[in-house]
C-alpha cells in the first residue's frame, strides 16, 4: 500500500468518525485513523533514500589473469 492510499484511508475514517454518534465508534475510527497515519510515515521512510548510507556493489566473477590459472 503507497503512503498516499494510507493517507486517504486515514482522512476517510476522520469523515466517519464526524459522522456517527456514539462515542466508542467515534474512538474506534479515530484510532484506525492514527493507525494508517503511523503506516503512512513508516512507508514515506522506507521509500526515501538515504544519503549517508554506503552502496554496496557486488564483484562480477572472479577472472584467471594466466593461462590455466585457477578461478
Amino acid at each position: 500500500m503507497t503512503p498516499q492510499f494510507l493517507r486517504a484511508e486515514a482522512a476517510r475514517f476522520r469523515g466517519m468518525a464526524d459522522t456517527v454518534e456514539r462515542e466508542a465508534s467515534k474512538l474506534r475510527l479515530l484510532k484506525m485513523a492514527a493507525d494508517y497515519e503511523c503506516q503512512a510515515k513508516a512507508a514515506d521512510e522506507s521509500t526515501e533514500p538515504n544519503v549517508g548510507e554506503a552502496i554496496k556493489v557486488k564483484g562480477g566473477r572472479k577472472i584467471a589473469t594466466e593461462l590455466g590459472g585457477a578461478v
